[in-house]
């Protein structure tokens, strides 16, 4: 996976992350709300074989630049509704020009 990006106000990119969500595990974007110069705007499940129940994929998210600077993305996988359980951390660093 990527971890660095350099954007222009107004591009977009996009992150895809493996996870399982019959697992109870999801990504969670941290530190959303000290963030100023990216935002989400649009995400999706992408199984790994379509069709079949329980398996794996992709969590795919989209993020578009809003002004300039640099900015670092913190992940994280867990079950939302416990917060002892993480099991994987990810940093995307984002240059936006």
């Amino acid at each position: 996976m990527k971890t660095e990006y350099e954007i222009a106000v107004n591009e977009s990119f996009q992150i895809e992350l493996d996870a399982n969500p019959t697992t109870g595990y999801a990504w969670k974007w941290t530190n959303q709300q000290s963030v100023t110069i990216v935002d989400t705007f649009d995400f999706e499940f992408i199984p790994g074989t379509p069709g079949s129940i329980g398996g794996g994929g992709k969590e795919r998210w989209n993020f578009r630049g809003l002004s300039s600077g640099t900015v670092s993305i913190k992940m994280e996988y867990c079950k939302s509704w416990d917060p002892k359980s993480t099991i994987e951390l990810k940093e995307i660093i984002v240059r936006v020009k």
